[in-house]
């Protein structure tokens, strides 16, 4: 018992050495230099106008409904306002946000979850697929079907809509977001195989070439990273774009389709590429479902519970026998590691380099995951809720409060 109490405080000091709140509002609202935070029609759900209030979210401990098994593993049940799937999830500086079926756009506030977007950017109901935060967490970047791509300002509630650029009218895939806002890069990847590059100035978007890292298959992942933008699909291809913070290489003007009808089809040719290079993984086991990098590693989520961990000084990759089910995504924050699969089955790394199976309290299959910000990110000024959380099918959405202190690690399934 006194063991077992021992290293239950250990873990309590670990998670909160990491995750560390906000002392007061001020540091929040500084770095969105806002002096509220609205919902895209510019009020709450009742017609009120929201205030600021905790930005921590204020409702961590006591959103969710889980039983006492979850709580001894830390993820609970939140109640959501949504039946439709949920396909990915990210924090900003106000909370989680979470995107899905129809369009749906997600915000978890001091009162819980609620619907900021019930249609998507273009109100067609086309179904967001993937969904990415600026450094700051001041703006939102979300994608789907039919080309549809738009973002969300937390500053002020302003919805921009710039779906199908250049064109582009397939499903995009997945996204990933760079940098400050109003001078953010993004890259946008559609099943065609195909990347966009976006460089935005002063809050206006400019659209690059559209290029081709691989051979066409299906782009299924985008992440930035220390080193440039990482990309994967469903062929085994591992692909990095490296950064660059030269201004010449921006890409040039381009027209926005939007100005007229868009097109019915779009364009068969892209633009050859030197900046993306193939980097693995040779002699893959399985397709690839997402990609995630830190300071120190990337990590793929990959089918039949395998994943891959590439070390960048060395250039190598290495399999991970992570679990069972296809892993969806996977994310990491310093020596935390966690990846969500198919059936509810969520994997988190011990010390070593073990996975564990964490207990959770669903089913469904789980599509996307969003970690905690760290400590240092808080003291920066990005504060959120302090809360991991993952999302899935039929609405489903799980979460684990850092401020706990419980990270389940005596508990497996």
């Amino acid at each position: 018992m006194i063991d077992r109490l021992e290293r239950s405080l250990r873990d309590a000091r670990g998670w909160l050495g990491r995750i560390e709140l906000p002392e007061s509002d001020e540091k929040d609202d500084a770095s969105c230099d806002r002096a509220a935070t609205r919902p895209a029609d510019g009020s709450t759900s009742d017609g009120e106008p929201r205030s600021d209030g905790d930005p921590t979210g204020g409702a961590a401990s006591s959103v969710g409904a889980g039983s006492s098994d979850d709580a001894a593993t830390g993820w609970e049940l939140a109640d959501s306002p949504a039946s439709k799937t949920l396909y990915d999830v990210v924090h900003g500086q106000d909370g989680p946000y979470a995107c899905g079926e129809g369009g749906l756009l997600l915000h978890r506030g001091d009162d819980g979850w609620r619907v900021l977007l019930e249609r998507g950017p273009g109100v067609a109901e086309n179904t967001l697929r993937a969904i990415g935060a600026t450094d700051d967490g001041c703006r939102l970047w979300f994608a789907g079907d039919s080309g549809a791509l738009g973002c969300y300002d937390v500053a002020d509630g302003h919805l921009s809509d710039y779906s199908a650029p250049m064109e582009k009218t397939s499903t995009w895939e997945a996204i990933a977001v760079t940098g400050k806002t109003d001078s953010e890069r993004v890259r946008v990847a559609n099943g065609s195989g195909e990347v966009l590059e976006c460089i935005v100035e002063d809050g206006c978007p400019t659209w690059g070439a559209v290029v081709e890292p691989g051979g066409g298959s299906t782009i299924t992942g985008l992440t930035a990273g220390p080193d440039g933008f990482y990309a994967v699909d469903t062929s085994g291809g591992a692909y990095l774009e490296t950064r660059s913070d030269d201004s010449s290489e921006r890409p040039s003007p381009s027209s926005d389709p939007r100005d007229g009808t868009p097109a019915d089809t779009e364009p068969t040719d892209t633009s050859p590429t030197d900046e993306w290079q193939r980097i693995g993984v040779d002699n893959a086991q399985v397709n690839f479902q997402d990609v995630w990098a830190d300071e120190a590693s990337v990590f793929i989520a990959g089918a039949d519970g395998i994943a891959y961990r590439y070390d960048p000084h060395c250039e190598n990759w290495t399999p991970l026998s992570v679990g069972q089910g296809d892993l969806q995504s996977i994310r990491s924050i310093g020596s935390d590691a966690v990846a969500v699969a198919s059936g509810g089955r969520l994997y988190e790394r011990d010390q070593s380099v073990r996975w564990l199976a964490r207990e959770t309290p669903t089913e469904q299959s789980l599509f996307g995951l969003a970690l905690a910000r760290s400590s240092a990110d808080v003291d920066a000024g990005l504060a959120t809720a302090p809360v991991d959380v993952a999302v899935g099918a039929g609405g489903v959405i799980i979460e684990r409060d850092r401020r706990s202190g419980s990270s389940g690690r005596d508990a497996g399934r």
